[in-house]
């Protein structure tokens, strides 16, 4: 009963992780030069600062999805 608890729990940790992730995570690139403006210097400067936030949050919902996959697999595979 605990293990699957924990499971589930770690579930719904994934699944909250990408909800919040979702924003900049799958943002398209279109839709950053769009919110950029019409190229002016400091837009530039500003579609490229959401490009380079926009992948730091691709790695790290991976990071995320990769490390809840991994403990939900360490507890299903070595439950004791």
């Amino acid at each position: 009963m605990k293990n699957i608890m924990l499971v589930i729990g770690l579930g719904i940790s994934l699944v909250a992780s990408i909800f919040m992730a979702y924003g900049k995570v799958f943002r398209k690139k279109e839709a950053i030069e769009e919110q950029s403006g019409s190229g002016e210097r400091e837009n530039q400067k500003e579609m490229e600062h959401r490009l380079k936030e926009t992948r730091f949050a691709q790695v790290g919902a991976i990071l995320l999805i990769t490390g809840f996959s991994v403990q939900i697999a360490a507890n299903v595979i070595f439950e004791s």
